[in-house]
C-alpha cells in the first residue's frame, strides 16, 4: 500500500451499525460490511489508498470495480481527479470546492450504497434533499449535472457500466412551479445611478474598475487580470483587451473586450501609472467589501461587481440588439465560421463605440 505522508485514520467500530467508520478532516467515512469482515477491511485500505493518491498524484489507485465500488469510495476518487483537473496557471479554480458541496448531500444519504445500484430515483432522493436543505431550484439542477458528471468520468475509468449514465440522464430537471425548491431571483442590472452614487464613495482604482465594467462588459476575474500589455491601442477609436487567461479558454475560444471612449478615458491613467505588468493589483473580496460598504453609505441597494456585466448587456440588448450583446459579452459559440467570427468583432467594437 503507498506510504501517507502521516498516520492514517484509525479502523474503528460504529456500534450503532455494527460498521466501521473512520474520521478523516472531521467527517465520518463509514464502509460496507461488518466490521472486521474481509470486505470492510478491503474498503478501508482502498479508502487509505484513495487518500495517499490525493496526495500523490503519481501513486496508482488499486483497480475499482462494480461490485464493490460504493459512493463514497467514488466520491474520494472523484474528488482527487477533481482537486487535480481543475486548474488554471497551476492555480485550483474553485470549480473542485463547487463539487465537493454538491456531492456531500448524495454521500450523506448514499454512500454505503454501491455506485452500479444508483439511478433516477436516489439522484430525485439526493435533490429532494437539496431542497429541504434550501437549495433553490437553479442551483440543485446544477449540483445534480454535477453529480451526473462523476458519473460520466467512472464509466470513463470502467469503474462502472455505461448504461447507468443513460439512466441518470432520464431524469429531468426540476421546472419552475413545478417544484417545492426554492426560486432564486434572477441576478439583475444595476441602475446607472446606484452605481454612481457607490462608485463616488469608493477608492480611486475601485472606482474606475466598477465604471470599466460597466461599460465594457468584462468580467470582474478579467478586469483584475488586465495588464499593460494585454491591451491593443493601435486603434485610437476602441482598443482591445485580449485577456491572457479567460472563463472560455479551454473550449478554445478567443476572448477580445473592445473598450470604447468614455472606457479609454477612465482607464488611460492607471495604464500610464502601472507602465507595465497587472493594471489593478487588488482582489475581488476587497472590492465586494468596498462595495458593499460604499452604497451603505450612500443609501442605495448594494451589489455585486458581476451585476455590472448585466446593465452593460441590458444597454447593448436595447440599442443593437440580442446577438450584438451576446458577442459583445464573450457568448459567441465555438464553432462559428471565420465569416461569423469577422461580423461578430465588428458587432462588438460597434457596441463598445455606443456604449463603452
Amino acid at each position: 500500500m503507498p506510504k501517507l505522508g502521516c498516520k492514517p485514520p484509525a479502523y474503528r467500530l460504529h456500534k450503532a451499525t455494527g460498521r466501521a467508520r473512520v474520521r478523516y478532516r472531521g467527517k465520518d467515512h463509514y464502509f460496507p460490511g461488518e466490521f472486521g469482515s474481509p470486505e470492510s477491511r478491503q474498503a478501508y485500505a482502498r479508502f487509505v489508498a484513495g487518500l495517499a493518491a490525493a496526495d500523490d498524484p503519481s501513486v496508482v489507485l488499486p483497480e475499482a470495480s462494480a461490485p464493490t465500488l460504493t459512493i463514497s469510495e467514488l466520491v474520494l476518487r472523484y474528488s482527487a481527479h477533481a482537486e487535480s483537473y481543475y486548474r488554471k496557471n497551476g492555480e485550483p479554480t474553485g470549480e473542485h470546492e463547487v463539487i465537493k458541496y454538491a456531492l456531500k448531500p448524495l454521500e450523506e444519504l448514499f454512500g454505503l450504497t454501491l455506485a452500479a445500484q444508483f439511478g433516477p430515483k436516489k439522484l430525485d432522493l439526493v435533490r429532494k434533499e437539496m431542497a429541504r436543505r434550501g437549495g433553490s431550484r437553479r442551483y440543485i439542477n446544477s449540483a445534480a449535472n454535477r453529480i451526473r458528471r462523476m458519473f460520466r468520468w467512472a464509466v470513463a475509468q470502467e469503474y462502472l457500466a455505461g448504461t447507468i449514465v443513460a439512466n441518470l440522464a432520464a431524469l429531468p430537471p426540476l421546472q419552475k412551479g413545478r417544484t417545492e425548491a426554492r426560486e432564486k431571483p434572477a441576478v439583475s442590472a444595476v441602475p446607472d445611478a446606484v452605481i454612481e452614487a457607490a462608485a463616488a464613495r469608493l477608492s480611486p482604482r475601485f472606482a474606475a474598475m466598477v465604471r470599466l465594467m460597466r461599460l465594457t462588459g468584462m468580467r470582474p476575474g478579467e478586469a483584475f487580470a488586465m495588464r499593460v500589455e494585454d491591451v491593443d491601442r493601435t486603434d485610437p477609436e476602441c482598443w482591445a483587451y485580449r485577456p491572457a487567461s479567460h472563463k472560455t479558454e479551454h473550449k478554445d475560444r478567443d476572448r477580445v473586450v473592445f473598450i470604447g471612449p468614455r472606457a479609454r478615458t477612465i482607464l488611460a491613467p492607471f495604464l500610464i501609472a502601472a507602465g507595465s505588468g497587472v493594471v489593478f493589483p487588488s482582489k475581488l473580496h476587497s472590492m465586494r467589501r468596498s462595495i458593499a460598504r460604499a452604497c451603505e453609505k450612500a443609501g442605495v441597494p448594494s451589489f455585486a461587481p458581476n451585476q455590472l456585466r448585466h446593465s452593460f448587456a441590458t444597454e447593448v440588448r436595447s440599442r443593437l440588439g440580442l446577438e450584438a450583446a451576446q458577442v459583445a459579452l464573450g457568448h459567441s459559440a465555438a464553432d462559428v465560421t471565420q465569416i461569423y467570427a469577422e461580423r461578430d468583432m465588428v458587432k462588438a467594437r460597434s457596441a463598445a463605440l455606443q456604449v463603452g
